[in-house]
């Protein structure tokens, strides 16, 4: 466990992602306040923190859709507008196609990004991420057809058909029912084992980030800064009420969070749908 943001780690070559002396003003208040956190190469790290901190600012940052007022973001030891194509998102709602069955949404974001001849070219790919989701034989199937958590599943089979490096995962599970969410977060951590992705992962569920994080950026209240950082090297898979180290952590951000929730917070930066 390390100190509060003054002892964070300035970028290294191996980082993924860097914010360095970040300040940010979002509809006349100021948000980020010197916020400095790094994501290294390949590791699963959760932004944890109360409504309206920034979390999911921050992912429009290193996606290039907002720029700091001063400071530094660095994407692949990059400038986010170089580095675009490094980067997929996985927002809280699927946003698939209705009109689109399960394959052809996977295929979607290659197309788009990369246009229909390629996007036709990658459907073998395509196919196998369903398979690796578990959602091989629904591929024909259309998103009405689908559960909330197998939408969900296609929504991370699409991501990863860009074949990014970074998947910023936004609240992926917050809107799904408790044993939905239990499955799908061993599901993503199965998929980040297996592919090696470098993954930031933005909640506000405590339990959530112990089980999936190799480290965990806890966020302050407005003007936000990084409170604390938390490397979490227990095994995987995790069992939180097994494990006295965890739920001695668990206590800990309980205590801590418990000090910045506030009932009345917004979260005005959240992207919508």
């Amino acid at each position: 466990m390390t100190g509060p943001a003054s002892d964070a780690p300035r970028a290294a070559a191996g980082d993924a992602i860097a914010f360095e002396g970040v300040r940010l003003k979002f509809g006349g208040e100021t948000l980020y306040d010197g916020l400095d956190f790094t994501v290294g190469r390949g590791e699963f790290v959760c932004l944890l923190g109360p409504s309206g901190c920034g979390k999911s600012t921050s992912l429009r940052m290193i996606g290039d859709l907002l720029a700091p007022d001063s400071g530094t973001v660095r994407v692949d030891g990059r400038a986010p507008r170089d580095a675009w194509s490094e980067v997929a998102f996985v927002f809280q709602s699927p946003r698939l196609a209705p009109w689109r069955d399960a394959l052809r949404n996977v295929m979607l974001g290659a197309e788009l990004r990369f246009g229909r001849a390629e996007a036709r070219r990658r459907e073998p790919a395509a196919r196998a991420l369903l398979a690796m989701v578990g959602l091989a034989d629904a591929a024909g199937k259309y998103p009405s057809m689908l559960s909330g958590g197998e939408r969900q599943r296609v929504a991370i089979a699409r991501a990863l058909a860009v074949e990014p490096s970074i998947v910023l995962m936004d609240e992926p599970f917050s809107a799904l029912d408790p044993n939905t969410r239990r499955r799908l977060r061993a599901e993503i951590e199965r998929i980040w084992q297996h592919t090696g992705r470098t993954v930031l992962f933005v909640t506000h569920d405590i339990d959530e980030a112990l089980t999936l994080a190799d480290r965990i950026v806890l966020l302050s209240n407005k003007p936000t800064r990084v409170l604390e950082t938390i490397a979490v090297d227990a095994a995987r898979p995790r069992r939180l009420a097994d494990d006295p180290r965890l739920a001695r952590l668990r206590e800990h951000l309980n205590r801590l969070f418990a000090s910045l929730e506030a009932p009345s917070d917004t979260d005005p930066e959240e992207p919508t749908a």
